[in-house]
């Protein structure tokens, strides 16, 4: 721990956040300071649980670290100062914004899911897992952002899901290497795709059109649960924060363009944008956010 880190927590969770979740932290620079200090707070102390499981040797030191992570919510809820400066900083942040305990819960139950599924009967059971591992982030950072309306919370679900599932898709050579295949297997079988299919992806041997129409749908579905999400943006306060959640959006779902333009090849190589690409997608998430001004949040329309 750095002396910079011990005197000021969110020095550390900064530089998580900065490392870790490039997009995001791009987006961030939009928020007003403080609530950009509490978005990394509760970013880093949702990856001090992935990284903890990631690095567990075996499957039993990763039930270990999930105990442990719910002794770590112990601390930070029990709003007492703590030497850990991600915890302290997340004790502090959750002394602030209304993110309830059961929303971290989740998260690890999701995270938990992951050491003994890998593989999901169709889409129902594939988006309860978006739910736990992503839905329920965007539940978070309506605490972090202000959101008030109960009416706003199935669009940040929405907007988590679609985001989780454009890493699905992005990151299918990756996990099939780890033994993990997060697609509905209705549907693999429905399009005419084999895990030997897969696997012969992910080594080398070209896509067909079965994959390609497959991978066409499932982006076709992440942009539907991403048009949910920006339903939602006009609950968001426009001090930045909506800036931010659209910027983020729509620079996140630019991997699903990177995808379909490199006709849904997503062996090849990782699909991803570039700083230049990011920057070019500013301008349309800030024309979003000023569309969401006319946003009627009782019928949840755009005037």
């Amino acid at each position: 721990m750095s002396s910079a880190s011990a005197s000021d927590p969110y020095a550390a969770v900064r530089a998580v956040c900065r490392h870790h979740a490039k997009s995001f932290y791009f987006a961030s620079h939009f928020l007003p300071k403080d609530k950009r200090r509490h978005a990394y707070a509760v970013y880093a102390l949702c990856r001090r649980l992935d990284d903890a499981v990631d690095e567990a040797p075996d499957v039993g030191a990763a039930c270990g670290a999930v105990a442990d992570f719910g002794r770590l919510l112990d601390g930070v809820y029990d709003d007492k100062p703590l030497d850990d400066p991600v915890a302290e900083a997340a004790r502090q942040t959750l002394s602030t914004c209304d993110i309830a305990r059961t929303l971290f819960d989740d998260l690890a139950a999701g995270v938990e899911t992951d050491l003994t599924v890998s593989r999901y009967a169709d889409w129902p059971t594939l988006e309860q897992y978006c739910y736990l591992v992503a839905g329920v982030v965007g539940l978070m950072m309506c605490g972090v952002f202000g959101v008030t309306d109960p009416a706003a919370k199935q669009h940040a679900i929405a907007m988590g899901n679609a985001m989780q599932l454009t890493n699905i898709l992005r990151d299918v050579k990756e996990d099939w290497r780890r033994g993990r295949l997060y697609l509905p297997a209705d549907e693999l079988l429905r399009f005419g795709i084999t895990e030997n299919d897969v696997d012969a992806f992910s080594h080398g041997r070209a896509v067909n059109d079965e994959w390609r129409r497959f991978c066409s749908f499932q982006v076709g579905r992440a942009r539907s649960l991403y048009g949910e999400g920006f339903a939602g943006l006009g609950y968001i306060p426009l001090d930045g924060t909506r800036q931010t959640a659209a910027i983020m959006a729509v620079v996140y779902g630019g991997i699903l363009d990177a995808i379909e333009a490199a006709d849904f090849d997503v062996f090849t190589e990782r699909r991803r944008l570039s700083l230049w690409q990011k920057l070019r997608r500013v301008p349309g998430g800030l024309r979003l956010a000023r569309r969401t001004q006319e946003f009627d949040s009782a019928t949840s329309r755009f005037s």
